[in-house]
């Protein structure tokens, strides 16, 4: 914290004719600033990762055995289950024409497309008790998967 007192100090000894002790007091007081300023900016950073974090729990739902992150109106994803499980990160999938490939840890897993309802639940990749039924799906609703500690 800065002691504003100090700054009074600093023209106290300007009027007394003294400024090389002016000049090393301000010197002083301008590292505190500095330094006060860059722990700001740090906690300024910290305070919007977990801002980054509490909006991505909330709106991270799971459906049919994948990651999808809901913002506004927009579904994105899907993204994979096992880095998302393992790393806790955030990989979009993408399509190889076969069915879906995570980039990072190479898994693949069917297409969307073609993989029915059934065979989801049976997935290893699904966390059991969390995908929604087939009726929440084809209403659009799915569970919101909070982050474990």
């Amino acid at each position: 914290m800065l002691d504003y007192y100090r700054y009074k100090s600093v023209s106290e000894l300007m009027a007394q004719n003294k400024p090389d002790e002016a000049r090393l007091l301000l010197a002083e007081l301008q590292r505190r600033y500095v330094s006060v300023c860059d722990e700001n900016a740090a906690l300024r950073t910290q305070i919007q990762e977990f801002d980054d974090i509490l909006y991505i729990a909330r709106n991270l739902v799971i459906d049919r055995g994948f990651y999808w992150l809901i913002t506004g109106a927009v579904r994105q994803g899907p993204f994979c289950p096992t880095c998302c499980k393992r790393d806790g990160m955030l990989v979009r999938l993408v399509g190889d024409g076969k069915g879906l490939i995570c980039s990072h840890c190479r898994s693949t897993f069917p297409s969307l497309r073609h993989k029915p309802a059934a065979t989801a639940m049976a997935s290893p990749d699904c966390i059991p008790g969390t995908l929604p039924s087939d009726a929440e799906y084809h209403t659009g609703k799915a569970k919101v998967i909070p982050f474990r500690r």
